[in-house]
């Protein structure tokens, strides 16, 4: 019963999470993020408590299999949120020039280091005064580098944060969360197996 309950909490959290994110963020239900992201940690701390009581069903701690498992919730929440696209498309005056920061890494393992454009804007129904992206835009109507105008990409409801309009396409693949949810309950059966082998050895 163990060994069937740690394939399917790995395979079903990971399905579920996957639902509730394209739910909550692709819908047209109106989630507040908070609401989602609350929703995605429930599921998590229940698939854990799953997973764990499991375990200690067995009497085996498998703690590689329930970090692999979050991992895996997590993969598949990212997958459904950079496969979703914004809805509507705003058209904004950029108000001086774009400014620029940058954001160097601190060794091995931190994030990597960029750079990060920051643009003041005047867009329709005072949208977006400001606006940061890692890619440069080019400006339309543009005079020595300042002014022009900018296509912004948004949610009406505020679930995801702004792009420009031509970054908003769909890079989400589900391979990677498959791969980590798959791996989780492969650890988490071989950790039961190796238990029981010791258990008889004894």
């Amino acid at each position: 019963m163990a060994a069937l309950g740690v394939l399917v909490v790995p395979l079903g959290a990971g399905w579920l999470t996957y639902l509730w994110a394209d739910w909550s963020l692709r819908g047209g239900t109106g989630t507040p993020r908070f609401v989602a992201l609350l929703g995605g940690i429930v599921l998590a701390a229940v698939a854990l408590a799953a997973l764990g009581a499991l375990f200690r069903e067995t009497g085996t701690a498998a703690g590689f299999g329930l970090f692999l498992l979050v991992l895996g919730m997590g993969a598949a929440w990212v997958e459904v949120a950079d496969s979703t696209t914004r809805s509507e498309v705003v058209s904004c005056a950029v108000v001086g020039k774009v400014r620029q920061s940058h954001h160097p890494t601190f060794g091995e393992g931190a994030p990597q280091a960029k750079t990060l454009y920051h643009y003041e804007l005047d867009c329709p129904g005072g949208l977006f005064p400001e606006f940061s992206s890692e890619t440069k835009a080019d400006p339309e109507g543009a005079v020595d580098g300042e002014g022009g105008r900018i296509r912004v990409a948004y949610d009406p409801d505020r679930r995801m944060d702004p792009v420009l309009a031509s970054e908003n396409v769909a890079i989400g693949s589900p391979v990677i969360p498959t791969i980590l949810l798959a791996l989780s309950a492969l650890a988490s059966l071989v950790a039961i197996a190796t238990e029981e082998r010791e258990g008889e050895g004894v």
